[in-house]
């Protein structure tokens, strides 16, 4: 009996083999002429969408979680070509007139899209321009900590999972190290170099070093104080608490119209990624349309102890304008004498605002100084009190020219409301008088 049974399961068996084998056969032959017909018809679909409309695209691209990203232009074509510009530290540097400029640069090189789990995008000849952060070469130092990468690099992608398609925007993945990020369509009529410089002066309109640290506003009237804003690595901490035991860094990427966050981060509930500039040079939070990021109250910021500000003496109205022009002929009366600079700024020493007139004298520059008491009337209004003092050179001067003693008590006592070019970036200043708008005083830090 037990000889029967196990011939029977024997025989069982067999027969199940053999009729599994040929559903598998019969499934595994529908399923995968349909997966190949379905990833044939991904390919071709994205090929089209790439290179469609001039088949120009913008790449918010990030190498690893620990640079910012780096914008790169992309003109896919039919042959299989594909130009990609961009413009960051790693193509190289020139020397500007204060500082140093990313350098442009541009290359053609091939693309195709594959297929693998599904439609991929592939850069399969070398970019010097892209492929940079996917050579596993050492990376040059761009400070004075140096650190072996031989065999990494930057870790970045040069294939793409391609995931979807919306609304003239592509969301891709890295094959390799499995970074999102996006790609939009751009104009094709874009020039690709004018369209990098913008980016460039897009980012130094966001975060200028000059100004120490800007504000995440919340929707709770709660703001998270942010430092480091020109590396485009931003150290993020809520106001008030410790810097140091709370503050957590997160990457970021600055584009042709905006600044995004590689990952959301939530703040106090708040969860946050992409911000576009606005008209005043502020940042508005495209997720909430609520939350903003911006530097303090102007009054604040006029009023930090270590700035100086420079006024501009083509760009002043009203009673400003009238005494300064006076002054200058005033000045050449007295021994041909030149209006270099007015200047507004804290002395730490007398525990007061000064205002600084520059005069040039043959080779020589004096520095006629007058005390100021300055208070903030409002978020974006400050008075000046003259204190009827200064130093010696004060009474020199004011003696020999009384429209610069004029211009210092037209100050006193106006209220002034201050505007600036960019609420993120507040280097320069329109002072006017609250109550004539004529009045007014252009100045920059």
């Amino acid at each position: 009996m037990k000889k029967f049974l196990n011939i029977s399961l024997l025989m069982f068996v067999a027969l199940s083999a053999l009729t599994l084998g040929s559903c598998k056969n019969e499934v595994d032959e529908i399923f995968d002429e349909d997966a190949v017909a379905r990833l044939d018809k991904a390919k071709a679909e994205y090929k089209e969408i790439l290179t469609s409309n001039g088949g120009k695209w913008q790449m918010e691209y990030y190498a690893n979680s620990d640079e910012p990203g780096y914008v790169y232009l992309m003109t896919f074509r039919n042959d299989g070509s594909v130009t990609i510009s961009g413009k960051n530290g790693w193509i190289g540097y020139t020397e500007g007139e204060s500082l140093w400029i990313p350098t442009y640069g541009t290359q053609t090189s091939l693309w195709e899209v594959i297929t693998d789990n599904g439609p991929v995008l592939s850069f399969n000849s070398f970019n010097k321009y892209f492929h940079l952060f996917a050579d596993p070469e050492d990376i040059p130092s761009l400070s004075d900590e140096d650190v072996d990468e031989t065999g990494y690099g930057h870790e970045g992608d040069y294939e793409f999972d391609l995931m979807k398609y919306s609304n003239d925007t592509l969301y891709i993945s890295g094959k390799k190290y499995g970074i999102d990020m996006i790609m939009t369509r751009v104009d094709a009529s874009v020039d690709d170099h004018v369209y990098m410089d913008e980016v460039v002066a897009m980012a130094d309109s966001f975060f200028n070093a000059k100004i120490p640290q800007v504000y995440i506003n919340l929707p709770n009237d709660v703001r998270w104080i942010v430092k480091n804003g020109a590396s485009s690595i931003l150290k993020i901490f809520r106001e008030g608490a410790d810097e140091i035991s709370t503050a957590e860094t997160h990457n970021v990427i600055i584009t042709h119209d905006g600044l995004s966050f590689m990952n959301p981060i939530t703040l106090d509930g708040y969860t946050i990624k992409n911000f576009i500039r606005q008209a005043d040079g502020s940042l508005l939070c495209r997720d909430d349309n609520t939350t903003t990021i911006t530097a303090d109250d102007l009054s604040n910021v006029f009023m930090i102890p270590t700035f100086t500000w420079k006024c501009d003496t083509t760009q002043m109205g009203g009673v400003f304008y009238q005494k300064v022009q006076s002054l200058k002929a005033e000045l050449n009366d007295y021994g041909k004498r030149k209006l270099a600079t007015i200047q507004i700024a804290y002395n730490n020493n007398l525990g007061k605002y000064i205002v600084d007139f520059g005069c040039i004298y043959q080779k020589n520059t004096f520095h006629p100084t007058f005390y100021f008491d300055v208070e903030a009337v409002s978020e974006d209004q400050i008075r000046f009190h003259y204190t009827g003092e200064g130093d010696a050179a004060s009474g020199v001067y004011g003696q020999r020219c009384p429209s610069m003693v004029a211009f210092v008590e037209a100050m006193s006592g106006m209220t002034f409301k201050l505007t600036t070019s960019s609420l993120l970036a507040p280097v320069d200043m329109r002072l006017t008088d609250a109550s004539t708008s004529a009045n007014y005083i252009y100045v920059k830090l």
